[in-house]
């Protein structure tokens, strides 16, 4: 990510993976000056308002953005055959711990990664899926079925969830109400195995997170 600061009041943000940019700023001028300065020395398609990026979708509402990921969580539950699952409210039972269980069958390792990859990268845009598809991140070198139960509970709970998102509301100037809000705890040495403890953050602005984590 690369910023740069026109004035004291104007700033313009540049994303950039691989190929793909997404540009944002305050000022439309700014915008659009660093946009022909790219296209004077790079081959560039300006595909307008942003819509799709990296396999996260926004939607533009009355009330704000709306980012998700129905179409890419809709392509795992396909490439999963979990669409047609039953749908469940929650993401885990509660407390669940998981530990080693060697004398439990063991499951296609390359399948379970592939699961367990495919949900890290929906947490991009699905804070409450964090802990969850940590949970099954920690048993990848020896999957075992009690993990694939865990990992198709989570697809289970999306596939009931698709239209589930995080709304960033339209802010005006003059409202006081933009302050950052932030969120941790810890289960103090909660896992059964290692007794490691888990911690979770999150950082909320206007009401909506925009930034999360829970990890070892």
């Amino acid at each position: 990510m690369y910023i740069k600061i026109v004035s004291e009041t104007e700033i313009v943000v540049l994303c950039l993976y691989v190929d793909d940019l997404l540009i944002t700023g305050s000022s439309l001028t700014a915008i659009e000056s660093l946009k022909q300065g790219l296209k004077s020395e790079f081959e560039m398609i300006d595909l307008g308002i942003l819509s799709y990026f990296l396999r996260i979708e926004f939607a533009y509402t009355e009330k704000g953005i709306f980012m998700h990921q129905r179409k890419y969580i809709s392509e795992v539950l396909k490439k999963f055959k979990m669409m047609g699952c039953k749908p469940v409210e929650t993401l885990a039972e509660l407390n669940v711990k998981l530990v080693k269980s060697e004398d439990e069958g063991s499951v296609d390792g390359t399948m379970f990664r592939q699961i367990v990859g495919s949900l890290r990268f929906i947490c991009h845009s699905r804070s409450e899926v964090a802990f969850s598809g940590g949970l099954v991140n920690w048993f990848m070198r020896d999957p075992r079925q009690p993990y694939l139960i865990v990992a198709k509970r989570i697809m289970r709970y999306l596939r009931g969830t698709l239209r589930y998102g995080i709304l960033f509301p339209h802010h005006t100037k003059g409202d006081d109400s933009l302050h950052l809000v932030a969120y941790s705890d810890s289960d103090w040495c909660g896992d059964l195995v290692d007794r490691r403890s888990t911690m979770g953050q999150v950082f909320l602005l206007l009401g909506s997170p925009i930034s999360w984590s829970s990890k070892k």
